[in-house]
Parts: C-alpha cells; structure tokens; sequence
C-alpha cells in the first residue's frame, strides 16, 4: 500500500514538476489560464516562471512588430490582393500591408483569442471596400493613393487598439487596374501631354512674332526718323553720303 503511494506521488512529481517551468524567449509573451481563477490579468514576461502544474495552460504571443500582407504569388502573404471598386466601377487591385504590434496580449487573448491575426484582416478588408468607393480610379491611378492609405489606416487604429493591437503602419505598396483602363488612361496622358505641346508652340510663335513685329517698328521708327531729318535738313544728305563714301564722294559726283 505504501508503495502504491510513494509511487503515485513519485509519478505526481514527475509529471508536475517539469510543466511547472516556462521559459519565456525575447519578444514574447505568455498569457496564463488557470482552471481555478482563469485568464491571469498580466502576461508572462522574458524570462523563468513558475506555474501551477496540470491546472494551468499558457498561450504565446510574439509581441513583436508583424506584418500582415495581400499579396499575389507570394507563399508568406496572408491572401492575394484586395479587389475593390472605385466610384466609377472601375476594379482596384490593392497590394498592402499592414504593419501592427500586440501590446496588451491578455486584452487580446480575452477579446479574440489565439486567431486575432483573421480579426485583423477581417477589419482591413472592410475598411479597404468601403473606402476605395469614395475614390475615382483615375485619382489613384495619379495623386491620391497616399490619401487612401492614411485614410485605412486612421480608420482600422481604433477598433484594434481596443482590442490590445496597435497599428504601427499600414502600407499600400502597388495599386493594380484593369489593363483597358490603363490604356485609357495612358492614350488620354499622351493626348493631353501632345495639346499641351502644341499650346507651348504655339505660345512660342506668338511671342517670336511680337518680337519680330517690335524690332520692325524699331527699324521703321529709326528709317523714319531719318527721313524727317531729310526733309528738315537736306544739307543733311551730304553728311551721310560722306560718311559712306568717304573721300571718294567728290570723284564720284565729278565722273
């Protein structure tokens, strides 16, 4: 009888004692559930710790920034990327990424469990729709993807926080179209940028005629100025003769 006992607890130790020890690496936590009291309301830390043994179960958590990521062809993506459609119908390929840090693993363990990485996603993907229907295609083809990105972000911060997951950035990293659009979109980008060299010609004409037209006007001010002196001072005449034919003049007139 004696033996039974001393072999149950020697059998008690050898199973209690080792699951008695956590070890708890370097960007991790633990959060600790008990079948006595539940949810332990501060995670384990870095380091050694003791628990109850065969009453106690605990949960990692990488506390470390991570990436949640949509993704064509790419093994380590969550999902390929997000299809959405903009104000005009028009079908928006999302490749983003999102970057976040569980910073309270007990509010997180208690609110979403060990698949918190789906609620996020989940939260991205709507937001995503809806947002992207408030944009043209033609805007986030040219100027406002980063106004769309900021706008994601600001709007899925709070419903993580709230969950103990802190958005650390959110990243749209291409915005894919429907290759007719982007033939569209490309022909009317060249229409516009062949008008607009044109009006730069053009332009340009017109001013190399006013500067023509006003360097005429000079010569014609100056050949009628000279003809005013004429017609006041006809002695005038023989100046200019002899400054064109210097000495020459009087062989000339005599001949």
């Amino acid at each position: 009888m004696k033996f039974a006992i001393f072999l149950g607890i020697g059998t008690f130790a050898l199973l209690a004692i080792p699951s008695s020890f956590r070890f708890v690496d370097n960007g991790e936590n633990l959060v600790v559930f008990s079948r006595l009291n539940g949810v332990q309301s501060s995670a384990l830390e870095p380091g050694f710790h003791l628990v109850l043994p065969l009453f106690t179960s605990t949960y990692s958590f990488d506390i470390k920034t991570r990436a949640l990521t949509w993704k064509d062809n790419d093994p380590n993506a969550y999902d390929p990327r997000l299809v959405s459609l903009s104000r005009d119908g028009q079908e928006i390929r999302l490749e983003l990424t999102v970057q976040y840090q569980v910073v309270d693993p007990v509010l997180t363990f208690n609110s979403l469990g060990l698949d918190y990485e789906d609620y996020i996603a989940a939260i991205v993907r709507s937001v995503v729709y809806s947002e992207t229907g408030s944009f043209s295609a033609q805007a986030l083809y040219s100027t406002d993807r980063a106004v769309l990105q900021a706008q994601i972000r600001e709007i899925i911060t709070e419903p993580l926080q709230s969950k103990g997951i802190q958005v650390r950035d959110l990243l749209i990293r291409d915005v894919g179209f429907a290759p007719e659009f982007v033939k569209a979109i490309e022909a009317k980008t060249i229409a516009e940028n062949q008008l607009a060299q044109k009006e730069f010609e053009i332009a340009q004409a017109r001013e190399d005629a006013r500067t023509i037209v006003s360097q005429a006007r000079a010569e014609a001010g100056e050949l009628q100025a000279k003809a005013d002196a004429l017609n006041r001072n006809p002695e005038y005449l023989q100046v200019v003769k002899s400054k064109v034919f210097g000495e020459s003049l009087d062989t000339l007139v005599t001949k």
